[in-house]
């Protein structure tokens, strides 16, 4: 016999409890907490997130196909992902281990491999992407017609700022007494090589989405200077801010 456990209910048919629907909106409110603490106290996630913003911009201006778009997002959450993953792996270390301790440096050295792994492969993807992109075929084609009548073409401006910059920061790092010629000192030589670069892309192809993916490669070189520890943020800030001016310098009288 079915015991009524009140008006319309028999035993074993329960309606849906208002807790489980508020527990998943819970969820997600949860999820976005922590999504948010990742982007607001890891450097690197918003550096992640600046880079494919711009390679997204790029990759819509020279026309990817849906397919290879696909891969690209795929590669991007890969990268976010992984980063999350790392930030839970550190603070779980660090909430649990006191003082130093061989396998927790293993944890989080492992944890950090995990993300330059999907950020490589993103970078992988992105450059396939765009490699058969005729517009920037096209951009490439037309980079040596620099209006008007150029002093030097853009391969001879490009060597011409990387000897200026060679200079620069060799004086620099002499005159600080810090770094080497080739690793550390006050200013990042690699970022300061990398926005030299995509400024120069910049001023001689005159198109935005071909700045944009230059933009991209510079960001993710500078990061990689911050992430193996190399350079301070503000050393990256200050080679970048350096290879901007060389770029700019080489092409003012163009």
């Amino acid at each position: 016999m079915t015991r009524n456990t009140g008006p319309g209910r028999e035993e074993g048919h329960t309606a849906p409890s208002p807790r489980k629907s508020k527990s998943v909106l819970r969820s997600f409110r949860f999820a976005w907490e922590g999504l948010s603490f990742v982007f607001n106290t890891q450097r690197h996630m918003r550096v992640h997130v600046l880079t494919m913003s711009l390679i997204l911009v790029a990759a819509l201006g020279l026309k990817v196909t849906t397919y290879e778009l696909l891969h690209l997002l795929s590669a991007f959450a890969l990268v976010l992902i992984t980063e999350m993953i790392n930030t839970a792996v550190e603070q779980t270390i660090d909430l649990t281990v006191k003082g130093y301790d061989p396998r927790a440096k293993v944890a989080k050295d492992v944890a950090a491999g995990a993300v330059m792994v999907a950020a490589a492969y993103a970078v992988a993807v992105g450059s396939l992407g765009v490699a058969t992109s005729e517009t920037l075929h096209n951009a490439i084609l037309n980079c040596g017609k620099l209006p008007p009548q150029p002093h030097f073409g853009v391969l001879q401006a490009v060597l011409i700022g990387a000897i200026l910059l060679a200079v620069s920061i060799t004086w620099l790092k002499r005159r600080s007494g810090r770094g080497t010629f080739w690793r550390g000192g006050i200013v990042s030589g690699h970022a300061a090589l990398g926005f030299m670069i995509a400024t120069s892309i910049t001023v001689a192809t005159r198109d935005s989405s071909v700045a944009c993916l230059a933009l991209a490669l510079a960001l993710l070189v500078s990061q990689s200077r911050i992430q193996a520890r190399i350079h301070s943020p503000i050393e990256v800030v200050l080679g970048g801010i350096l290879g901007i001016a060389v770029g700019v310098s080489i092409f003012a009288g163009q």
